[in-house]
């Protein structure tokens, strides 16, 4: 054998990783009556995981979607206040 496996797989993430992976299944252990009835526990908690993340997902999505309608407002509104600048020197220009 090439390898020598030990069952202790987590022992080679970084501290930091270990401690999001150790967080990551805290939150997932609320589906355990879910993921504990399915023929395959292993499969089942990967997909509880998979959905604990999606959830994650969707709540900075919108997060972030409403930083954006912010700054697109901002941006628009200095936007328009340029033009605005813009046409009053080129009028006083004329005068």
């Amino acid at each position: 054998m090439l390898f020598n496996s030990t069952g202790d797989w987590k022992s080679f993430l970084s501290v930091e990783d270990e401690k999001r992976l150790n967080e990551l299944l805290e939150r997932v252990s609320k589906y355990r009556g879910s993921y504990k009835n399915a023929p395959d526990v292993k499969t089942a908690q990967m997909w509880c995981t998979i959905l604990e993340l999606r959830k994650e997902n969707i709540i900075l999505q919108k997060r972030l979607d409403k930083l954006m309608f912010i700054l697109d407002g901002m941006f628009e509104r200095i936007r328009e206040q340029e033009r605005s600048e813009r046409k009053l020197i080129e009028s006083l220009e004329r005068f």
